[in-house]
């Protein structure tokens, strides 16, 4: 695999990004002759991540109005030429797409140069329903790599070649004791929406303050709020006026000692955050994002309300009894906590670089 060149494709929102590069990172300590591939919205994810192979495209997709179309195919056809030139200049051996509209042009180029530079493709795939993108290149793939131990239909057919891994991530440390956080006298309430805007979660989370107050055991609460500098007053003055206790921040550096010590969120069921709860044994009221592609944070949630380690909420606040009850048993039950530890117990975790590193060095 020394002289095998990889390059790794990723783009979009930090859902594709964020795994994409924590692969990165785990090949470069195997293989100096990595590259990764993104575009610029996918670039501004790359922050403590050596930038050396770490090269940019133009992309975009294609909804919105036609002069949005137009500017888009434009950027497409940009870089595309773009990927064409990387990948003649590159050769790589060994492609793994991370999906997304911003793979589409590179896969393009692999589909045209393949057979000159016998590259063998893999995919992975992050959502619990396969990505447009994707579902495209599926049939080119030596290798389908999904997240979720679950049915994906639009593989079916393809059923042989695909691995449940999990999501690259950075390195957890396994001897964390979750029964730890509990505290008689604090309960940390995170609220974070990943990386697709808060603004719902945050006027979610506004309409439920006043009647959280009305809990019993309520003022135990210390809220962890990840919230854009233009709602922080708005929040802050929310908080203030029901003298709750509260850490708010644009963007908190130390994330995942956040998540060790968080005892229930209300979150987006993006895969990355799916997993940060699953992987911090994290109980979550989650507010699924309505516009992501094909409901999938719906089917993404539905992998922990299904077992009673999260419950689903709307902005209307049509189950609000049920997530009062959830807090509150949060806050005051023992037994229920405990047995929100064990279902988390249950879901199979994988080491996932290792998992898919070993899968395409058996290719080579």
């Amino acid at each position: 695999m020394k002289k095998n060149k990889i390059l790794i494709i990723t783009g979009g929102t930090g859902g594709h990004v964020i795994p994409a590069i924590n692969f990165f990172n785990y090949i470069k300590n195997n293989s100096k002759n990595v590259f990764l591939v993104t575009d610029n919205r996918g670039y501004q994810y790359i922050s403590n991540t050596d930038k050396k192979n770490i090269l940019k495209i133009h992309s975009s997709h294609l909804t919105g109005n036609i002069s949005f179309k137009l500017l888009g195919l434009i950027k497409l056809l940009i870089g595309f030429l773009q990927s064409l030139i990387i990948y003649i200049k590159i050769q790589p051996k060994t492609i793994i797409s991370f999906g997304s509209y911003a793979s589409f042009a590179p896969l393009i180029c692999f589909v045209f140069f393949k057979f000159f530079f016998k590259t063998k493709l893999y995919l992975h795939e992050q959502n619990s329903l396969i990505g447009q993108t994707n579902k495209l290149f599926s049939k080119q793939a030596n290798k389908i790599f999904v997240n979720f131990d679950k049915e994906y239909p639009n593989l079916n057919k393809y059923k042989n070649k695909t691995f449940v891994v999990g999501l690259p991530q950075k390195k957890i440390n396994e001897n964390l004791n979750y029964n730890q956080r509990e505290n008689k006298n604090n309960i940390n309430f995170l609220i974070f929406a990943g990386s697709q805007g808060s603004l719902d979660i945050l006027n979610y989370f506004s309409k439920i303050t006043n009647e959280i107050k009305k809990l019993p055991n309520s003022k135990k609460i210390n809220f962890i709020v990840q919230c854009p500098k233009q709602m922080q007053n708005k929040i802050k003055n929310l908080l203030t006026n029901n003298n709750f206790n509260f850490e708010i921040k644009t963007f908190f550096n130390n994330f995942e000692d956040i998540l060790y010590k968080t005892n229930i969120a209300l979150c987006r069921s993006g895969a990355g955050t799916i997993n940060d709860l699953i992987n911090y044994k994290i109980p979550a009221i989650i507010l699924p994002l309505p516009s992501s592609k094909n409901n999938h944070q719906f089917e993404n949630a539905k992998i922990l309300s299904e077992i009673g380690c999260a419950i689903l909420a709307d902005k209307d606040l049509k189950e609000l009894d049920k997530i009062l009850l959830f807090i509150r048993n949060v806050i005051d039950d023992k037994n229920f906590n405990n047995s929100l530890l064990d279902k988390y117990s249950k879901i199979k975790r994988h080491n996932t670089n290792l998992l898919m590193w070993e899968h395409i060095h058996d290719d080579q």
